[in-house]
């Protein structure tokens, strides 16, 4: 019986277990597999959000790379030589000035060249011992050593330095000029700016040679907009500031040519079908006067001539070919007094062995000044009234100039008689442009005159002339 007992309580035990195993396995199952669906779920629907973050494995310090070696190495040099060079030092220069040696070590290392190696620039010193009688340099004047440091400019900025190049700068530069500035005049020596830092409406570096010229601008429509909110007409558009009409590295001179008016049309595309719309034979006009005539208001005038080389499409003087041209001409500015543009044209014609065809003399309302050039006002202050050319007495007020291009880009201007204006030679420069009564050239007005009377004369005479010979016939007379 007891043997039968716990059989059967073995069995009633199998019988009632299998299910409950089978049961909880169950649940296991789906437990796991719903904790498992879970995830998977979030990752579809955001896999940003559910992607596991994988822990990089900890690499011991002695094993990573050292990327920096290099420019612990020159930091390391560079430190030698500020120990001595952020003191007060200076060297007595062979014309008896002295040169400072000293270099402020924060504006130094916060510089654009805070991580380049002081013997970059300084080839002459290398890694040489210094100081010593081998790195004992020879400076004749802080000027010269300017230039031959200018120089190493190149090797590392070789295409701003060809633009440099091309500008009136190092033309002046190498016509000798003690003042026209060189790379470390603009940038500085040791505390070159980023562009990041650089703020161009504090008008450095062009202020410290053309303070005047900035402070005008600052005054002007432009200035004000570079100086509130940096905009003008509209969002996307920005006011200029110096270097985006004389560029930043090639700077030119713009007194004559097509130059800065394409920089005033590149801003105002739509000058030409604005003005078309009040002001007649407006292509012209923007042709002959330049933009700060009517949009300086307050500026006074004067009518410039310049000799223009019809064969090679240039103002007569600029060329490499025109040195004899620019010596008699110096001749006539030493001897004082005005230039009479048909002696200049006799000197062109000497020098080029060229006929007055091939030169042609052209004229262009300008401004007097340079400052007046950049003090461009609102437009509701424009001129908008022809009196204020066109007015008898007008060509007496404003001054007529015979300006020629030197080679390094400057402009040389020359007083000259007011019938200038008049004379022979600038006839062809005024044919385009015109107005009877309002150039003021008496030839022309009494060419005019003439050319209208026989006009109507004509063909009256020949009416009248034609009827009293048609009489003559009919009465039998003739």
């Amino acid at each position: 019986m007891m043997a039968r007992t716990t059989l059967g309580g073995s069995t009633v035990i199998t019988r009632f277990m299998l299910p409950a195993l089978t049961i909880f396995f169950m649940c296991c199952m789906v437990f796991s597999g719903t904790l498992y669906a879970i995830p998977t779920e979030e990752t579809d629907n955001n896999p940003a959000t559910t992607e596991p973050e994988v822990s990089q494995p900890t690499v011991p310090e002695d094993a990573q790379p050292n990327v920096n070696a290099e420019l612990e190495a020159i930091l390391k040099g560079n430190k030698k030589c500020l120990t001595c060079h952020k003191r007060e030092r200076s060297k007595v220069l062979e014309d008896g000035t002295e040169l400072s040696l000293q270099v402020h070590v924060e504006d130094y290392l916060g510089s654009a060249h805070g991580e380049i190696a002081c013997v970059s620039c300084h080839v002459a010193i290398g890694n040489r011992k210094h100081p010593s009688s081998q790195t004992n340099i020879t400076i004749t004047s802080q000027r010269d050593y300017s230039q031959e440091i200018n120089a190493s400019c190149r090797n590392c900025h070789d295409e701003k330095f060809t633009q440099y190049e091309g500008s009136i700068h190092s033309s002046m530069v190498g016509q000798g000029s003690k003042k026209a500035p060189m790379c470390t005049d603009c940038h500085s020596a040791h505390a070159i700016e980023t562009m990041a830092v650089y703020q161009p409406e504090t008008g450095l570096p062009c202020k410290k040679c053309h303070d005047n010229i900035l402070t005008a601008y600052r005054e002007s429509v432009h200035g004000s907009a570079r100086l509130n909110g940096n905009e003008i007409r509209d969002e996307h558009i920005q006011a200029p500031i110096c270097s985006d009409c004389h560029s930043s590295h090639q700077v030119i001179a713009m007194e004559i040519g097509d130059t800065l008016r394409s920089k005033c049309f590149g801003c105002h595309e739509n000058v030409l079908l604005l003005h078309s719309q009040w002001l007649p034979n407006a292509g012209t006009h923007l042709d002959v006067v330049s933009c700060a005539v009517c949009h300086a208001p307050f500026a006074k005038h004067r009518f410039d001539l310049h000799f223009y080389d019809n064969a090679t499409q240039e103002p007569v003087g600029k060329q490499e070919s025109y040195k004899l041209f620019q010596q008699q001409l110096k001749t006539l500015e030493e001897e004082g007094g005005t230039v009479d543009p048909l002696a200049v044209w006799k000197l062109i014609e000497k020098d080029k062995e060229r006929t007055p065809d091939n030169i042609s003399l052209r004229g262009r309302l300008e401004v007097r000044s340079g400052i007046w050039a950049h003090q461009i006002a609102p437009k509701s202050f424009a001129v908008r009234t022809c009196d204020s050319c066109h007015l008898a007495g007008h060509r007496e007020r404003m001054g007529i100039t015979v300006s020629v291009p030197q080679q390094d880009g400057r402009v040389q201007s020359f007083e000259t008689d007011k019938e200038a204006l008049s004379s022979v030679a600038a006839v062809k420069s005024m044919s385009d442009f015109y107005a009877q009564g309002g150039n003021r050239n008496k030839l022309l007005d009494i060419m005019f005159l003439l050319s209208l009377a026989a006009g109507i004369a004509i063909p009256i005479g020949h009416f009248t002339l034609g009827r009293m010979i048609r009489e003559k016939m009919d009465k039998g007379e003739l």
